[in-house]
């Protein structure tokens, strides 16, 4: 077993640490760090202090004595000599079988014992851990959302996680949450130089690109370049509408679907990927933040307020005149998107990455010729858009402050490193399979992983060579290398979504897009108490605005009176607070 000095290693980290501009918690240093928020009270060393007064249960190979804890080697995979007790909840997926494999490993390998005390599907989940919350009862480790977070440090029911982090993490997931997006994660959960919870599904900041994805096939039937300015874009949505795309004689195609129901402001589907082509946002992330940024004189501004937001609004309002955007936008949700998309109907929407995997995967077998092509958003000059990112934090773990063993929790982060992450030597290739992963407790992964196994993945397509692929990789290798030769159309989505060309999802994002384009919030952390609080206004009033702008029930002139309403009703507030943060 690997041990290590967890005290030394996350010492030695935090020169890498500051070299971010990011802070850790537990690195030794007595002053609050730039994205810690007002919840809570203390220091670093009195987060150390008080925890250190209760001694983890006695773990083989480990120290016994909370002192010893500060200087000894101890080991992050070591197994309790007693059975310790984690209850959990978790969020299934429909009908899928669980395999319980990390049931079994965790039980076996570490004697921690994992109970179910709640579990959920993804519609159900938010809502029983809200239950939950207002109970005043939790499980030891459930999966929350920024609202969530919120409520619980509001509460006192989490568990300052410093120390056992310290003490147990072991180093490859240590080194993920140190550096980079990990590092700024981590920033965005810490409250008072306290790790108050454990991010999750951290991903590389490209990861906030919004790509338009457009049939190509269309495209050549009427002779038209892919799009290359906002005025091409336009064009482009009413031919789809007005000159039958499809070539089928009938009127029955439109340019632009937009999910109107409750996706408008954020998420695929809506219009988060639309604005970048004026180069603003007043669009909510998935926590409902909203961006600011600094104008020419480096005065902080909310994005929502600029003049080119109303330019935006006005094109879409004379698409939905055109008929580009279809009556009944307003009551289209992503379900109705995905069947338009796929019988053809609909001919542009924003989306997200994985739309080829889960969205847009049967439009191949309904029509053999359709081609899907995902690219920038155009903008007013025909440059690149900006990609606006927000703090990497959209979900997180917490750990009751009830829970007798939070260090058990860092044990099983471990665990699911050691089996989980293609780059650990005793890596299991079981835990790719979707009813294991649909089993997971807790999982920690590489930021860059997604990125860097994309990278290795189209640099192995266009040399024909494999070789140098992981298991998983070489998988995805022989779907993309199969429908090339055979245009199978059960593999269609894989080499749509990956294959090294213009065009493909993930080559965009990853291969073609780069760090230039970056644009990062001036709020780089959690919603604050004041915040989640009024977020949720702002949203409802911009989404009904922009609704009836794009209808033609309102002038777009409509837009500055629903600003005017917001900056009364918290915007000037929230505006303050995001000024005085960055001081």
């Amino acid at each position: 077993m690997v041990k290590c000095n967890m005290k030394k290693l996350w010492a030695v980290a935090l020169s890498a640490c500051m070299a971010a501009s990011t802070f850790l918690a537990g690195c030794g240093s007595e002053q609050t760090g730039g994205a810690a928020s007002e919840a809570g009270t203390g220091t670093v060393g009195e987060a150390d202090t008080a925890a250190q007064e209760t001694v983890p249960a006695k773990e083989t190979g480990d120290a016994s004595t909370a002192d010893a804890l500060d200087t000894a080697e101890v080991d992050p995979y070591g197994k309790y000599e007693e059975p310790v007790t984690i209850t959990v909840a978790r969020r299934s997926f429909g009908t899928e079988k669980v395999d319980e494999y990390w049931k079994e490993v965790l039980l076996r390998d570490y004697n921690i014992n994992v109970e179910i005390a709640l579990e959920a599907d993804a519609s159900q989940y938010d809502e029983k851990v809200n239950v939950a919350i207002t109970s005043g009862s939790i499980p030891d480790l459930m999966l929350v959302n920024p609202q969530q977070m919120d409520t619980l440090i509001k509460a006192d029911m989490v568990s300052d996680m410093t120390t056992a982090l310290n003490d147990y993490l072991a180093p490859e997931p240590h080194q993920y949450l140190l550096e980079g997006t990990g590092a700024e994660a981590l920033a965005s959960v810490t409250y008072d130089g306290k790790v108050m919870f454990i991010p999750a599904n951290i991903t590389s900041l490209e990861n906030n690109a919004f790509p338009l994805f457009i049939r190509k096939d269309w495209l050549d039937n009427l002779g038209l370049d892919v799009p290359k300015t906002i005025e091409d874009f336009k064009k482009v949505a009413i031919a789809f509408t007005k000159d039958d795309p499809d070539q089928n004689g009938k009127d029955d195609t439109y340019g632009l679907a937009v999910s109107g129901q409750s996706n408008l402001l954020h998420d695929w589907g809506g219009l988060y990927g639309f604005f970048p082509a004026y180069g603003v946002q007043p669009c909510t992330w998935y926590d409902y933040m909203i961006f600011y940024s600094e104008d020419e004189n480096g005065n902080i501004v909310w994005d929502g307020e600029k003049p080119e937001v109303k330019e935006g609004l006005q094109l879409l309002a004379d698409l939905y005149k055109e008929g580009a955007i279809p009556k009944d936008f307003i009551t289209m949700d992503n379900n109705k998107i995905m069947e338009d998309m796929n019988a053809g109907k609909g001919g542009m929407t924003f989306g997200v990455r994985g739309l080829p995997y889960w969205a847009i995967q049967n439009t191949i077998k309904n029509n053999p010729e359709a081609e899907w092509y995902a690219m920038n958003m155009p903008t007013k000059d025909g440059s690149q858009p900006p990609i606006f990112v927000y703090q990497p934090v959209n979900v997180a773990y917490a750990v009751s402050a009830e829970c007798e063993h939070p260090e058990a929790i860092v044990k099983m982060m471990n665990a699911y490193y050691r089996l989980a992450d293609p780059e650990s030597p005793d890596f299991d290739s079981k835990t790719l399979e979707t009813t294991v992963s649909a089993g997971e407790f807790i999982a920690v992964h590489d930021p860059d992983q997604e990125m860097n196994d994309h990278k290795a993945l189209f640099e192995a397509i266009k040399k024909e060579d494999k070789s140098g692929l992981n298991a998983s990789l070489q998988v995805q290798y022989d779907e993309v290398m199969e429908y090339v030769e055979t245009k199978n159309p059960e593999k269609w989505s894989r080499w749509n979504a990956v294959y090294p060309e213009e065009g493909h999802a993930y080559y965009l994002v990853f291969g073609l897009n780069d760090a230039s384009m970056l644009k990062k919030n001036v709020w780089w952390k959690l919603p604050s108490e004041n915040m989640v609080e009024k977020l949720p206004i702002y949203r409802d009033m911009a989404q009904e605005t922009m609704t009836k702008i794009i209808a033609g029930a309102e002038p777009v002139s409509a837009w500055d009176d629903m600003v005017a309403q917001w900056k009364k009703l918290g915007g000037d507030e929230i505006t303050q607070e995001v000024i005085e943060s960055a001081k």
